[in-house]
């Protein structure tokens, strides 16, 4: 069902501190990087085995609201993996009694399309599944 990791995700209380010392203190690189009208600082941050997606929120108001307040609950980390094929890939999920937080996938920064699994069914850390662009 899953093929490897794609990234693992931090929300952040403070993305410039948080972003200083993926950056400068750990020398990372910074591959992508957006803002979610104006109030969600995103930013994938790559050393040459892994990358971190760096998630600040400056202020509520965003799309992403509802989302980042039921990932941070549980833990304000997230794994993220891929899958060949993500719609297969839900359907499965939600027969073995797992739920998906939006109904679809939805695009994601970069090429790709992400679904995270409802996170208050998963009894660990939360699991969003990436079906790469290619």
């Amino acid at each position: 069902m899953l093929s490897s990791l794609h990234h693992f995700g931090h929300l952040v209380e403070d993305y410039d501190r948080a972003m200083t010392y993926y950056c400068d203190v750990l020398g990372g690189t910074v591959q992508e990087s957006t803002t979610v009208d104006g109030a969600v600082e995103v930013a994938f941050v790559s050393w040459p085995d892994f990358r971190i997606e760096v998630v600040g929120r400056r202020e509520r108001g965003t799309y992403l609201d509802d989302l980042i307040d039921e990932l941070v609950e549980p833990a304000p980390y997230h794994l993220a993996v891929t899958v060949p094929d993500i719609e297969p890939t839900m359907e499965a999920l939600q027969q073995d009694g797992y739920s998906m937080f939006d109904p679809e996938p939805v695009e994601g920064l970069g090429p790709y399309v992400r679904a995270f699994v409802e996170p208050d069914d998963v009894p660990g850390l939360p699991i969003e599944l990436i079906e790469l662009d290619e």
